[in-house]
């Protein structure tokens, strides 16, 4: 029972649930009429844009926009029977009379019967018009063909006597409006249907007065008149004119609130089943909520990009009306109807092609805009065919910039919350300005800024396939002063754009998220990677170092991962806009381009950190080169003093010099070609012409007609572009060098170690306190010092597999390793080369100590054979409390970059994949230097909009950067390998 009791009190309170639901949200659709579309026995009603059929005994007028009455019978002035605007009623004539031209009377025709089928008197001889008034006016016993009354006015066609508006004719049917009457805009009004206002009501908004207020003449003239007419004769064109007062104030109900305030106290009811529109009135106000006008889903096109297709243009259309109220029409925004810019109508029109950003700026001299222009009104509509191919209008609502409430101007908010959304606008006003009727404005206010916003409907996060919201129309107006712009000859900017929203908070979020779960990975790998020098460095504890070694492991990581998430970002954007059919993707907004050209900086900025990193790293690292060569016999020449005679051979150093020299021009050598990338990349971008799919429109050619309209380009578009682009060739370069050039042509590194083996000299490399990389150049054949017959002789040994291979264990040709080595290692070593970090007086007091009289020289030749000495020892195992063992590292080794063992008793040798060395040079650093680049490269191109611009730069800062690694480490090299810095060329 309590089922079915619930059951009936739902279905009883369910139309009335709907009706709520009715009353709450307002239908802003109506149907798509123009005058031409009325039938013959209806009129168009210019207030409500809709066809309406006559009252009876009326007919449609000449123009369509008005009834009259039918032959037969006679217009008599009757407010009581108003029928929305049509302040008249129609009376019969009496037999054999008929009606006047001006519908105003009845009369027998004095000049024949009247015709039968026309009901009209006979028409006058040539030369001749139809007198129906005697000449004071008065209606004549019979029409008879004469000449007007000098005190009448003929009309246009010289067919009749025109008599004065009814409102002057007073109790004696005289042509006079005298007092109690008022005349107000050329209206005759007793006093008490005028309003009692006061003279602030007729001042205008105006920046460049004193005051910041002008007394218009047009309100003085016209104000009280068309409110007394609007409000209780319900005139049409009145109406209008009230209207467009009020939007001449912006819509302002503060200071200037008369004018706003009377037309929202006359209430007709409401006209096209809308309630925010007066019947008989200019629809100037919404009253719903903002979200709700802006999120209707009334709209049932299906938009495409597809230009051969019917959707693919934005049918805006306007009605409008002149600045006095009267109709002129509803007709397209295209032909640049809401643009001032002149333009080629191609390019005008393209304004409304779906899917393209459009932007249109130009100046405009300020003298036109009162020499030039009228002032027109603008109701601004979208035109769509619903579901059952009925042409509809949907109104377009309207944010003015300039409005304020209470002060303040509401619609600059970010957020809609506030806005007062509107109906009609202007694209120039020069009226309002006027202090005398036959005086030039005194200002002059127009639309500098227009921007219709077009939002893409969305469910749940997605697009709805082409469905859009309700257009917005955003405009903002300036003022010119007549004395200051148009006496000074200035010129005026104006801006027309159309862009295009959706709802992307879910993938800004996306993206949000992204980044934080990558940049913690990155934070978090970050500390490992910290973690890992520390252990490489020896330290027991997190020091002061550790956090700035975190902090720039950690930026570099970032750098990445803000790399990988917005050229992911600005790809996605890129296929999916271009090539959409379907309107199913918009370009990001204002503020999203605003946050991608942040995380671009940003991007840059850590890179530019960690190529720092790199350089510091780099540039201070520990190298020695070992030279086992040996004294192959002793002095025995005749000329060489007694006490030298029998003394070992010196060791030529020339060969440790050549490896010095190999080294010194290996440091700054890259696996690409700067110049050859960005050369590519440029002529893809500027000759092939992809940079013509960074465009704001959804056209996706690369060869654009120069005579049609592109969108500007796009930032987000633009680097999506030049990324691929340049990583696409990048990887072509290192697909090129890595299975073709090293294999076939050049393997330098490979090179580079062959040499050492050939010149019996090894490289001994600490990137860290503990840690580095060993090359073991140990000649096979025992010595290098040798003349070339011999030398050619080792080498046909040893490609006869008559000698021992060259790695550091027994029957291995394994020569590169990475080290982790013990802390007393690195004490010995520090220990040895003390000598040479003292200074001058230092260095002065140690030789008299000792009792050399040798400075600097003396010093580095004794650490230089006392390093090699220990090296040598070292490595063969020389030492038995310093020592190593060689082996592989681990596979999880291998992927953290770390080590799992800790070099207590002895140090660990992991064979390496050949050259793992590249890590202390350029060349181990590609992706770094590729990075570092693509960001400069974009970053130059957001600054300048120039991809030429952008590649010189790079190219120069590449260059630079070379030079810089070049220079400083070969002054790290000669200061830490002992050798000569003169000889490093």
């Amino acid at each position: 029972m309590a089922t079915k009791s619930f059951l009936r009190t739902f279905l009883h309170t369910l139309p009335f649930l709907l009706a709520v639901r009715k009353l709450k949200a307002q239908d802003y659709v109506l149907p798509y009429e123009v005058p031409q579309d009325c039938d013959a026995d209806k009129f168009f009603n210019i207030a409500e844009l809709k066809c309406q059929s006559c009252p009876e005994k009326m007919l449609t007028s000449a123009s369509g926009l008005s009834c009259q009455c039918d032959n037969g019978y006679k217009e008599v002035p009757d407010s009581t029977n108003a029928y929305r605007g049509l302040e008249i009623s129609c009376q019969a004539c009496f037999d054999n009379e008929v009606t006047t031209n001006d519908g105003l009377n009845c009369i027998l025709c004095g000049n024949g019967a009247p015709n039968p089928t026309t009901g009209a008197c006979p028409v006058c001889n040539q030369g001749e018009v139809i007198v129906q008034y005697d000449p004071d006016g008065s209606l004549a016993s019979s029409s008879r063909c004469l000449t007007c009354d000098l005190s009448m006015e003929p009309d246009a066609e010289g067919e009749r006597c025109v008599p004065c508006h009814t409102s002057h004719t007073d109790d004696d049917g005289k042509c006079s409006c005298m007092a109690p009457f008022v005349l107000s805009g050329g209206v005759c009004f007793s006093e008490e249907d005028l309003l009692t206002v006061e003279p602030s009501a007729y001042n205008v908004p105006s920046q460049s007065s004193s005051d910041g207020v002008v007394a218009s003449w047009f309100f003085t003239e016209y104000l009280l008149s068309v409110e007394s007419l609007c409000r209780n004769n319900g005139n049409f064109t009145a109406c209008q004119l009230l209207g467009n007062l009020c939007v001449m104030v912006d819509y302002n109900t503060d200071e200037f609130g008369a004018t706003c305030e009377a037309y929202s106290n006359i209430d007709l009811g409401s006209a096209n089943d809308i309630p925010d529109w007066p019947s008989g009135m200019p629809w100037l106000f919404y009253t719903d909520d903002v979200n709700q006008i802006l999120t209707d889903t009334a709209i049932q096109t299906t938009f495409s990009t597809n230009t051969s297709s019917v959707e693919s243009m934005l049918n805006i259309f306007v009605a409008e009306y002149d600045v006095t109220g009267n109709f002129e029409g509803i007709s397209s925004a295209q032909d640049g109807k809401l643009q001032l810019c002149p333009d080629t109508m191609e390019k005008l029109n393209a304004a409304y092609v779906f899917g393209t950003t459009y932007t249109s700026s130009c100046t405009i001299p300020s003298r036109m805009f009162w020499d030039s222009y009228t002032t027109v009104l603008l109701d601004p509509y979208l035109y769509f065919i619903d579901g059952i191919n009925n042409e509809m209008l949907h109104a377009v609502p309207v944010l003015v910039d300039n409005l304020k409430r209470v002060g303040n101007y509401v619609n600059r908010a970010a957020s809609s919350r506030n806005w007062e959304l509107t109906r009609r606008f202007f694209l120039v006003d020069n009226v309002s300005g006027k202090t005398a009727a036959d005086a030039p404005a005194a200002f002059v206010r127009y639309a500098s800024d227009i921007e219709l916003v077009v939002t893409l409907q969305t469910e749940e996060g997605m697009a709805r396939n082409g469905r859009i919201y309700p257009p917005l129309l955003r405009v903002k107006y300036s003022e010119l002063s007549r004395e200051n712009d148009y006496e000074g000859a200035t010129q005026a900017k104006v801006t027309f754009r159309v862009t295009y929203s959706m709802d992307q908070r879910a993938g800004q979020r996306g993206l949000s998220i992204t980044l934080g779960v990558l940049g913690a990975l990155a934070a978090l790998y970050g500390l490992v990677k910290s973690n890992a020098w520390r252990r490489r460095s020896g330290l027991i504890y997190i020091d002061i170092k550790t956090m700035f070694k975190f902090i720039a492991f950690t930026c570099g990581l970032l750098g990445n991962v803000f790399f990988a998430v917005i050229f992911g970002y600005s790809s996605y954007w890129l296929l999916f806009f271009k090539k959409q059919d379907m309107f199913n993707v918009v370009l990001p907004t204002n503020e999203q381009e605003g946050a991608f050209i942040a995380y671009v900086v940003m991007a840059f900025v850590f890179k530019a950190l960690d190529l720092l990193h790199l350089f510091v790293v780099q540039c201070t690292a520990d190298i020695f080169l070992i030279d086992w060569e040996r004294s192959r016999g002793r002095l025995v020449q005749a000329n060489e003093a007694a006490a030298n005679k029998g003394n070992p051979a010196p060791v030529s150093i020339w060969r440790t010099y050549f490896v010095a020299n190999e080294w010194n021009e290996l440091q700054a050598t890259r696996k690409s070609s700067v110049g050859i990338q960005l050369m590519v990349t440029l002529f893809f971008l500027e000759v092939v012409g992809l940079v013509h799919l960074t465009t704001t429109d959804p056209v996706g050619s690369i060869n654009p007609d120069p005579n049609s309209y592109y969108g500007g380009y796009d930032v987000v578009l633009r680097f999506a572009a030049a990324t691929g682009i340049y990583l696409i060739i990048a990887a072509v370069q290192w697909i090129f060098f890595t299975f073709f050039y090293d294999r076939f042509v050049e393997d330098v590194l490979q090179n580079f170690v062959d040499l050492c083996s050939m010149a019996n000299v090894s490289v001994f490399i600490l990137s860290a306190n503990s840690f580095g990389h060993y090359i073991h150049g140990r000649s096979v054949h025992g010595f290098a010092d040798t003349n070339m017959k011999e030398m050619q002789s080792q080498l046909k040994r040893e490609e006869e597999n008559l000698v021992g291979q060259r790695g550091l264990l027994p029957n291995n040709d394994q020569q590169t390793f990475e080290m982790l080595l013990q802390n007393k290692f690195r004490e010995n070593y520090d220990r040895i080369l003390q000598p040479l970090n003292l200074t001058q007086a230092e260095q002065q007091r140690a030789n008299q100590a000792q009792g050399r009289g040798g400075a600097k020289v003396d010093s580095t030749l004794e650490a230089y054979a006392t390093m090699s000495k220990f090296l040598s020892a070292f490595i063969d195992h020389g030492m038995r409390d310093i020592d190593y063992l060689v082996k592989d590292k681990l596979l999880f080794e291998k992927v953290l970059d770390m080590e799992f063992y800790d070099p207590i008793d002895k140090g660990f040798f992991f064979n390496d994949d050949g050259h793992s060395f590249d890590q202390v040079i350029f060349f181990g650093h590609e992706s770094t230097l590729l990075l570092f680049e693509i960001l400069l490269f974009c970053v130059v191109d957001l600054i300048f909009q120039s991809y030429l611009m952008a590649g010189i730069v790079t190219y120069i800062a590449s260059m630079v950067i070379s030079h810089l690694r070049g220079s400083l480490g070969s002054i790290n090299l000669a200061r830490k390998t002992l050798v000569d810095k003169r000889f490093l060329i």
